[in-house]
């Protein structure tokens, strides 16, 4: 008996190892869209506003944290993916937490050494956005609609390059 509980204590160590280190590398469409919450963010200039209000057809949230590598490898990318998007009546923001920062031109002096000078910043207070999502990692995305609901998500790094996942991401467009 004592070797069954070894064995499968074994087995359970593996499998959360394994799920652990997995990272999905696309987009991944939700079939039944789902409610974005009514949760207000901070933008650069401290006003305050929610999510759900929106003139864009979509919203790209990308959650990060200045202390998360695979994140700051990916601003320079997202600034040039938001010089792509803006013509498509999309809307890039990155959000953080507001803990993370002393003050908003901190934040802006770390996007511009990151190359990312222009991308519009969010601060979640309390993190109350990440956790009415159940956003535990970095980097992660949620793609919104027009009409507030969640339409996809991407977990852990993506390539914002690749023309297939700009088709993607416009093709969420209604």
């Amino acid at each position: 008996m004592k070797k069954f509980y070894i064995s499968l204590c074994g087995l359970i160590i593996l499998s959360f190892n394994a799920f652990a280190s997995y990272h999905p590398k696309g987009l991944y469409t939700l079939e039944y869209p789902v409610s974005m919450p009514n949760i207000s963010l901070t933008d650069e200039t401290n006003t305050s506003s929610s999510i759900l209000d929106t003139s864009y057809d979509l919203t790209i949230f990308v959650f990060w944290s200045q202390s998360c590598h695979p994140c700051l490898k990916e601003l320079k990318h997202l600034e040039q993916f938001q010089q792509k998007i803006q013509k498509d009546n999309i809307k890039l923001a990155l959000v953080s937490s507001s803990k993370e920062w002393n003050n908003n031109q901190e934040q802006r002096a770390f996007l511009t050494k990151y190359k990312a000078p222009t991308i519009p910043f969010y601060n979640d207070t309390n993190n109350a956005l990440s956790l009415a999502l159940g956003i535990g990692t970095t980097p992660y995305t949620v793609i919104m609609d027009k009409n507030g609901k969640k339409v996809a998500t991407i977990q852990g790094t993506t390539n914002w390059n690749a023309s297939k996942l700009y088709k993607q991401i416009k093709s969420l467009k209604k």
